[in-house]
């Protein structure tokens, strides 16, 4: 737990640190979290078609070239779950808020699985059949770029790989999030931190208000300590707890826990 005079410095160091993330995108009933990976300065390439041969490799006839920051996350869902029903989930999210469609396509009309999972995103565990693929590319208003890649792999898992990209001309306007609760939702708490991969930290910001005789920063300690309490000594070691109490932004809420990425 974090005193308040810590807290402040703490908030400093933090405003000035990178947590690129995948904004305002919950996942798939029961997905697993496989990894993530988080860059900052990045020249990075955004697909805008399929992928085909090129000389002696692959890549896709047309791309966006572009530093920014780039936050990226694989998750893997169970065998049983609808193909389709889990590109409609994660379409429906990045559609939300009037993105653009700037690249689309499904099965083989993508191109190659192969290529896309060794070539492009260099990440084997997206390869799978042809026929079973999504791939959707948005961009939003501040250049803030999302790219959703969906496989079912011959084992019969789904995999989901989402990436985000801000262009480094991008407008920083809000605080990003990973992941956000209400802070005494403990068995949800216990879900997502038990599905980060080894190695993997998060910083936990939480907030809170004046509760009876207790001040808004008293009332945050106990709620921390309700948290800690579920997830218990193992769990626990991988959050990082700070108090906001009634001091954070509004669109973190109230009695709420925010989550960011700590680079392993």
């Amino acid at each position: 737990m974090v005193k308040f005079r810590e807290m402040l410095c703490l908030l400093v160091f933090f405003s000035g640190f990178s947590f690129a993330g995948i904004l305002g995108i919950e996942p798939y009933r029961d997905a697993q979290l496989v990894k993530s990976n988080s860059q900052s300065g990045q020249l990075v390439e955004i697909p805008l078609s399929k992928i085909s041969r090129a000389g002696s490799g692959w890549e896709p006839e047309s791309v966006i070239r572009l530093n920014g920051d780039h936050f990226t996350s694989l998750y893997k869902i169970n065998r049983n779950a609808l193909l389709s029903d889990v590109y409609t989930h994660y379409r429906a999210q990045m559609m939300s808020d009037g993105q653009s469609i700037l690249f689309e396509c499904e099965s083989r009309s993508c191109g190659s699985s192969n290529a896309w999972a060794n070539d492009f995103f260099g990440d084997y565990l997206l390869n799978g059949a042809d026929q079973n693929q999504f791939l959707l590319v948005v961009k939003n208003k501040q250049d803030v770029y999302q790219v959703l890649y969906v496989n079912r792999r011959g084992a019969g898992d789904v995999m989901v790989r989402l990436d985000e990209v801000k262009s480094a001309n991008a407008q920083d306007t809000e605080f990003n999030i990973v992941a956000q609760m209400d802070v005494q939702d403990i068995p949800r708490i216990r879900r997502f931190v038990s599905d980060l991969p080894p190695g993997q930290n998060v910083v936990g910001f939480v907030t809170s208000e004046k509760k009876g005789t207790l001040s808004a920063i008293e009332a945050g300690d106990q709620l921390i300590l309700i948290a800690m309490a579920g997830l218990g000594g193992q769990l626990e070691t991988k959050v990082r707890f700070i108090n906001l109490a009634d001091l954070g932004r509004e669109s973190l809420g109230v009695n709420r826990i925010s989550f960011v990425y700590v680079r392993p």
